[in-house]
């Protein structure tokens, strides 16, 4: 249950730049996410933003079997 809420805050709070990604292991995507917020002025970071509210509070609703299940899968939002 721990690291489900934990991903599931740290989606709503830091999804924009890229923490959930880092969480999950997809160092590029991360990295890519948080290049692709400075190059557009922060135009992505408000979209990853509205993403990572969606996908924590998914996340939050899930139960602890459903997100074992799901956890590889699970989209960070970025619009890349």
């Amino acid at each position: 249950m721990d690291n489900r809420v934990l991903f599931g805050v740290m989606c709503i709070i830091f999804n924009s730049i890229g923490v959930p990604c880092f969480m999950q292991g997809q160092v590029k995507t991360g990295i890519l996410r948080i290049v692709l917020g400075i190059v557009t002025c922060g135009v992505i970071e408000i979209i990853n933003l509205v993403k990572g509210i969606i996908l924590g509070v998914q996340v939050l609703n899930m139960s602890d079997e459903e997100y074992e299940s799901k956890k590889g899968t699970l989209s960070s939002g970025i619009p890349a």
